[in-house]
């Protein structure tokens, strides 16, 4: 055909920033091109001018999810679809006039702002390994309706083709496929811990005893001892995908503890796991397609089938394929982040009475209780790459977010070894578990000035050759909050006030 588009964005990828937020939105720009040409023909020795009259020209956003699974199927899902009308008005006259011998075709640009909504998930591959590209994509739509006024026939042609002249002809543009990232920005305070990059979260947590895996036997350390011993964590705010360990505090006290129970109970060890929990949904319910603002179903397949759906899709619709289980069911996948060599067993150092020290009994100095308390540090370490392959492939670490077909979260789970020795001269031993949740998070990576050897220099300006597309301005969830107010960084603390010396007497 002599008309053809492309789809041209500044960047092929789209960077969100902060936490998936639905009253914000990202600005996806660049230019549809619109190439307009001559055609040839045996019987004419010069190219006729062409003329085409474009209509519309609309450029639509659209995401996707698709999971494959072996307990669900198939489960496709509308994400987003938004579509802009760039003809606005009346039609616009396109011609080659004067470039009809050139080898190049005649070039318009259309410029597009399309604004992306903020909580939309990450691009990303999930579920069954075997079934190639299903998962969460996002690709740029374009059509273009034109009529060619004049198609560049000769006079003899055109005496043929003058009832199909004014035909309205539809040109879409080759798929352009986007890809969405999500970075949250690194604090500007520094961490109190020295290997992590967040600051520490503080959780008083409320520890259930269970019987230890080396008891067999039905008696366990008296609940109301267990009761007694308070227990507050501290982990980071949230990990970054290129840490290799987390860092774990432990307080322990035990003030409401009477004598004879605490020279009777020992804490020994303490066991650490960090669980990554994938969960795949087949459909969503009506809460979720309110709560993640979705296309209605009338907008979902079947009723209108995805633009890009997976091959397999087909399968599902003649009824060679069909889902065995019920349309609301899900699968889970959950595995350990640590390397198998790691048991995740931390050994406490002395006999284990880490409440004796806290006694006011007998010491002459008595502490405040808000002193009374036993410190356990450990680096938890995570294994840096997949050690193990499943139904879903790599088992490796993600991001920890929510969408409408795929979820990533993230535990910590932690259990302290309690041994009592009861007065009959029995030991029992029990564990207090607890669990914390976790954020796993990539952060942006910070621009490199280039090189000497990268540079040229033009007169008296110093230009890179070649720097990395990097974003230059904070994200607007940085420096305000929904309402509009703006953020203001307290760890900075003003100049203390000095007040003017004063005018000395003359």
């Amino acid at each position: 055909m002599p008309v053809s588009i492309d789809i041209i964005p500044f960047s092929n990828s789209l960077e969100l920033y902060g936490e998936p937020d639905f009253s914000s939105s990202f600005s996806l720009a660049g230019h549809v091109s619109i190439s307009l040409s001559s055609l040839s023909f045996m019987f004419q020795r010069r190219r006729s001018t062409t003329r085409a009259l474009m209509q519309s020209l609309t450029v639509t956003f659209e995401g996707q999810s698709e999971i494959i699974t072996p307990d669900i199927g198939y489960a496709p899902l509308r994400l987003c679809s938004i579509t802009r009308e760039l003809v606005n008005g009346e039609p616009v006259e396109l011609s080659n006039e004067g470039h009809e011998d050139s080898n190049k075709p005649c070039s318009w640009n259309v410029i597009f702002d399309i604004p992306i909504p903020g909580w939309l998930p990450t691009t990303s591959t999930y579920g069954d390994h075997c079934a190639v590209e299903a998962g969460t994509r996002y690709a740029l739509y374009a059509t273009a309706t034109f009529i060619y006024l004049e198609d560049g026939s000769s006079s003899i042609f055109s005496s043929f083709c003058s009832p199909f002249g004014y035909r309205t002809h539809t040109i879409n543009a080759p798929r352009c496929p986007i890809t969405l990232a999500r970075f949250v920005g690194v604090p500007s305070s520094p961490s109190s811990s020295s290997i992590s990059v967040f600051p520490m979260a503080l959780f008083i947590v409320d520890a259930q005893s269970g019987q230890d895996d080396t008891e067999t036997g039905t008696t366990g350390i008296p609940p109301e001892i267990l009761k007694k011993i308070q227990v507050v964590a501290s982990i980071p705010d949230a990990v970054t995908l290129d840490e290799t360990s987390v860092p774990l505090i432990l307080r322990l006290q035990g003030n409401e503890l009477d004598g004879f129970e605490r020279e009777r109970l020992r804490i020994t060890d303490f066991t650490v796991d960090v669980e990554q929990i994938e969960t795949y949904r087949s459909t969503t319910s009506l809460d979720c397609v309110a709560r993640f603002m979705v296309p209605p179903r009338t907008q979902q397949p079947p009723s209108l089938p995805l633009r890009n759906a997976h091959s397999v899709h087909t399968l599902y619709e003649v009824g060679l394929l069909t889902n065995s289980y019920p349309s609301d069911s899900t699968s889970t996948r959950s595995f350990s982040l640590f390397d198998p060599s790691n048991s995740g067993k931390y050994i406490i150092s002395g006999d284990g009475r880490v409440f004796m020290h806290n006694s006011p009994e007998g010491d002459a100095t008595t502490r405040p209780p808000s002193e009374n308390w036993y410190l356990l540090e450990a680096n938890v370490p995570l294994a840096p790459e997949p050690h193990q392959l499943d139904w879903a492939g790599p088992r490796s670490r993600r991001i920890s977010e929510n969408s409408p077909l795929f979820s990533v979260c993230h535990m910590m789970h932690i259990a302290l070894r309690c041994i009592y020795e009861q007065p009959d001269g029995g030991v029992v031993s029990e564990r207090l578990h607890f669990s914390l949740p976790m954020q796993h998070v990539r952060v942006s990576i910070p621009r490199i000035s280039p090189s000497a050897g990268d540079r040229t220099i033009v007169g008296a300006t110093e230009l890179p050759k070649s720097a990395p597309y990097c974003q230059s301005l904070p994200a607007y969830s940085q420096l305000f909050y929904s309402n509009g107010e703006r953020k203001i960084d307290y760890s900075t603390p003003l100049p203390l006030y000095e007040p003017p010396p004063s005018a000395s007497s003359s």
